[in-house]
C-alpha cells in the first residue's frame, strides 16, 4: 500500500487518526489501514509513531485506543522472510539490511513500549488503573505457514504475532477482543472511561508544552491557593490539541508554508515538533541506522528576531527530538539563532561583510546583504549551496522585514520543484515593530491555498485575560475617536470572518480562547515608589500565602529602566522563597522561568515565553501607538492563568485596561 492509497482510507475514516503520514513503508501502511477499517468509529483513535511525554526508547509503530478493548500497542516488522537470517530463543531475530545485520527482539521492543505507556498513564492518573493493555508484533509481509515451514513447529512463534493473513479488519477485531459492532444490539461493555482519557496524556509530542528549565517537582499545597491551581493546571496542559498534533506531523517538504495563529495557539510548539520530525525523516532517509554517513547530514535552521527567545526554541526542539529518538539530535544538524546572529555567522563563514545593527537601518542592512548574496550566486553558487539550509523555520515572523524574508528564501536549498522550504510562523496581533506583512508573491514565495494554515484557538490564556487585552490592542476603550494605529495590521477582518471575534456594540467579544478564568486585577497608585511597594507586597503574598513557585511568576514592564529599578527594589526586599532575580535582557542566552528565581523582563525580551502568573508593571508607560499597544497585548497574553496590572497613574493604556476589564466582565456578554 502506498501513501496515496492510505490517504484515501484516512480521508473516509470516522475514527481519530494521528500521525498517519509517519507510516514509512508499505507494510506499516497496510497494517494501519486495516486497523482503521477495524476500529472505524468515532470513539476509537489510532496513533502512528506517537511520542511519550516522557522519554522512551523509541515510539511504538501504532497504538490503538478504544473504549471497549483499551490500549493495544503494535510493532510492525515489514520484512520478507528471506531477510531474516536466523531466529533465536526468546524471539531474537537477525534481520539483514543493506549495510549490516541487526539483532532485534520485536517482542521485547513492543512489550517495553507498552509498559512505558502504561506507566505514564498510571503516573498521569495518580493511582491504580483497570484499563487493559496489550501488545502485538505484526509481520504484514509473512504468512504463518511460511514462518512455520522455515523455523518449524518448535520455532519461536509467539501468540502476539500477527501474520499477513491475520491483518484483516474482522480478524483484528476478534484478536483484540472487540465486539462485532455492526451487528450489536444495545450498548457494548466499555473500559473505565474516566481512566481512558489519561492514556492520551502520555502521548502527542507533549513534553514540549509549557516546559520550564527546572523540573516541576511534586509538592503538597493547600486547597484554594493559586499555587495549587497552577500545579493542577500544569498536569492538564500536557495534551496537544488536534490542531497542534495535525500540524506537528505534517511533511512540508516541497515548498514554503505560512502558519498564522492567534496568541497562545501553540505556534512554537508546532515549530519544534515539526522540525524534530523533519530532521528524523531526513536522517532515516540518509541512513539505515539513523546516524550513518551515506549522505551529507541534513541542515535545518530555526530563526527568530528576539535573542532571549532563541534558547527557548532550542530547548523545545531538543526535547521534541530526544523524546522521539531517545538521544540528542546529531551535532551540526539543527541551528537555532536570531536573525542578527545568522548574519554574523555567515559573515564569519565568508559569505558577506557583517553590517552592524547600531550603525545601519534594518532595511538598508538587509538590502546590502542581499546585494552581496546575489554576487555570490553569480560567482560561486556552490559556496551558497554549502552554506544553505534544507529547511528554515521562522518563529515570530511578524518581527521580520520583507527584505529579510528575501534573504532567508535565498538561504534555502531549493527543492526539486525549485521552491524553498521556508516555513513562517506568524501573528499579526503581536506585531511589536509595526512591520508590514510581506508581499509573498513579489518575493516569489507561494503560500497560497493549502500551503497556508491558521491556528484558531488560544490554549495559553483564559478568555477574560485575552478579551480585555485584545480590546486594549484595538483601542475600543480609548477616549479619543482618532484612528487607532493597530487596527490596520492585525487583520481583524479575518478574525471576524472565521467567527473568532464578535462586535458587541463596539467592544470585541473573543471566541478563540478555550478556557474561562478569573478577570485580570488592576491596581493604580500615586507614585513609582508606591507601585514598587505594591508589587513587592503582592509578590510576598503570592509566593507566601498563595504558595506560587517563583518560577511561575513573570514581572514585565515596557521600558528597560523600569525593569532594572524594579529588580533592584525586589532584590533589596529579600522575599522569602526567592533564590534570585533573573533580568532577561542582562542574560539573553539563558531561558526564562528558572527554578526558584523571579523573572523580570521587558515585554520585548519575554516574547514567546509565558508564565502562570504575570505582573505587568507601569501600564501607564505603554504608549498608545503601534508599538505600545502591541507590547501591552503581548505582555498580558504571557499570562497562562493569572494577570495583575499595576500603574502609578490612571492614564493611557492603564485607563483603557480598567475599562476593558469592567466591560469584559459585564452582563452584556449574555446578550450576544
Amino acid at each position: 500500500m502506498n501513501s496515496r492509497e492510505l490517504a484515501k482510507v484516512v480521508e473516509g475514516a470516522r475514527c481519530k487518526i494521528i500521525g498517519w503520514e509517519d507510516a514509512g513503508n508499505n507494510g506499516h501502511r497496510r497494517t494501519l489501514a486495516m486497523l482503521i477499517q477495524a476500529f472505524n468509529n468515532t470513539e476509537s483513535a489510532l496513533l502512528c509513531e506517537p511520542s511519550l511525554a516522557r522519554r522512551t526508547r523509541r515510539p511504538p509503530d501504532i497504538v490503538v485506543i478504544d473504549p471497549e478493548v483499551g490500549a493495544h500497542v503494535i510493532e510492525v516488522k515489514s520484512v520478507d522472510l528471506d531477510r531474516i537470517e536466523s531466529l533465536e530463543a526468546g524471539g531474537l531475530l537477525r534481520i539483514r539490511y543493506p549495510t549490516n545485520i541487526k539483532p532485534i527482539n520485536p517482542i521485547a521492543q513492543v512489550r517495553s513500549a507498552m509498559f512505558d505507556i502504561r506507566d505514564a498513564t498510571v503516573q498521569s492518573f495518580g493511582g491504580d488503573i483497570r484499563l487493559p493493555f496489550s501488545y502485538w508484533v505484526a509481520f504484514p509481509m509473512i504468512r504463518r505457514a511460511a514462518w512455520l515451514a522455515r523455523f518449524g513447529e518448535s520455532g519461536f512463534c509467539a501468540p502476539e504475532y500477527l501474520f499477513a493473513e491475520a491483518i484483516e479488519p474482522s480478524l483484528l477485531m476478534r484478536r483484540f477482543g472487540a465486539s462485532d459492532r455492526e451487528r450489536m444490539v444495545g450498548p457494548i461493555k466499555v473500559c473505565p472511561l474516566e481512566q481512558l482519557g489519561f492514556v492520551w496524556r502520555a502521548f502527542g509530542d507533549t513534553s514540549v508544552l509549557y516546559c520550564s528549565p527546572g523540573s516541576r517537582e511534586p509538592r503538597q499545597t493547600r486547597d484554594g491557593t493559586l499555587g495549587k491551581q497552577f500545579d493542577e493546571a500544569a498536569d492538564r496542559y500536557k495534551v496537544l490539541s488536534d490542531e497542534q498534533q495535525r500540524l506537528s506531523v505534517m511533511n512540508w517538504d516541497g515548498g514554503p508554508r505560512q502558519i498564522r495563529g492567534v496568541a497562545g495557539s501553540g505556534k512554537t510548539i508546532v515549530l519544534a515538533n515539526n522540525l524534530a520530525r523533519n530532521l528524523e525523516r531526513r536522517l532515516i532517509a540518509g541512513s539505515e541506522d539513523l546516524f550513518g554517513n551515506t549522505k551529507p547530514p541534513p541542515k535545518l535552521l530555526a530563526v527568530c528576531y528576539n535573542r532571549t527567545l532563541a534558547p527557548f526554541i532550542q530547548r523545545k526542539i531538543n526535547i521534541a527530538f530526544e523524546q522521539r529518538n531517545g538521544r540528542p539530535a546529531p551535532e551540526g544538524t539543527v541551528e537555532v539563532c536570531t536573525f542578527n546572529q545568522l548574519m554574523w555567522s555567515l559573515a564569519e563563514a565568508g559569505l558577506w561583510r557583517y553590517q552592524n545593527v547600531t550603525n545601519v537601518q534594518d532595511i538598508a542592512r538587509a538590502i546590502q546583504y542581499w546585494t552581496e548574496l546575489e554576487q555570490i550566486k553569480q560567482r560561486n553558487p556552490k559556496r551558497l549551496q554549502t552554506l544553505g539550509y534544507d529547511a528554515i523555520y521562522v518563529d515570530e515572523g511578524q518581527d521580520l522585514l520583507e527584505e529579510e524574508f528575501r534573504l532567508l528564501k535565498d538561504l534555502c536549498r531549493n527543492t526539486e520543484a525549485g521552491e524553498p522550504n521556508l516555513y513562517v510562523f506568524y501573528d499579526d496581533a503581536q506585531n511589536l515593530y509595526g512591520r508590514k506583512r510581506p508581499n509573498w508573491q513579489s518575493l516569489g514565495i507561494n503560500v497560497r491555498g493549502l500551503r497556508s494554515f491558521v491556528m484558531t484557538q488560544c490554549f495559553r490564556n483564559t478568555k477574560s485575560v485575552l478579551e480585555a487585552a485584545f480590546n486594549v490592542l484595538y483601542g475600543t476603550c480609548a477616549d479619543t475617536s482618532k484612528q487607532v494605529p493597530t487596527r490596520g495590521f492585525a487583520d481583524i477582518a479575518t478574525l471576524q470572518e472565521k467567527g473568532l471575534i464578535i462586535d458587541d456594540g463596539g467592544f470585541w467579544r473573543v471566541r478563540f480562547a478555550a478556557r474561562e478564568g478569573a478577570p485580570p486585577r488592576i491596581s493604580i497608585v500615586q507614585s513609582v515608589q508606591k507601585e514598587n511597594d505594591a508589587i513587592i507586597a503582592r509578590l510576598r503574598e503570592l509566593i507566601g500565602e498563595q504558595e506560587i513557585r517563583p518560577a511561575d511568576i513573570m514581572v514585565l514592564a515596557f521600558h528597560r529602566d523600569r525593569v532594572l529599578s524594579l529588580a533592584s527594589a525586589i532584590e533589596a526586599a529579600r522575599i522569602p522563597g526567592v533564590s534570585g532575580v533573573h533580568v532577561a535582557f542582562e542574560r539573553k542566552d539563558e531561558v526564562l522561568g528558572q527554578k526558584g528565581r523571579l523573572t523580570l523582563s521587558t515585554v520585548a525580551s519575554a516574547k514567546g515565553y509565558d508564565a502562570y502568573c504575570v505582573l505587568l508593571a507601569s501600564a501607564n508607560n505603554f504608549t498608545a501607538d503601534v508599538k505600545g499597544r502591541a507590547s501591552f497585548y503581548v505582555g498580558c497574553t504571557r499570562a497562562i492563568e493569572h494577570l495583575e496590572v499595576f500603574a502609578y497613574e490612571e492614564a493611557g493604556l492603564a485607563k483603557e485596561m480598567r475599562k476593558a476589564i469592567v466591560k469584559s466582565a459585564s452582563d452584556n456578554r449574555e446578550s450576544i
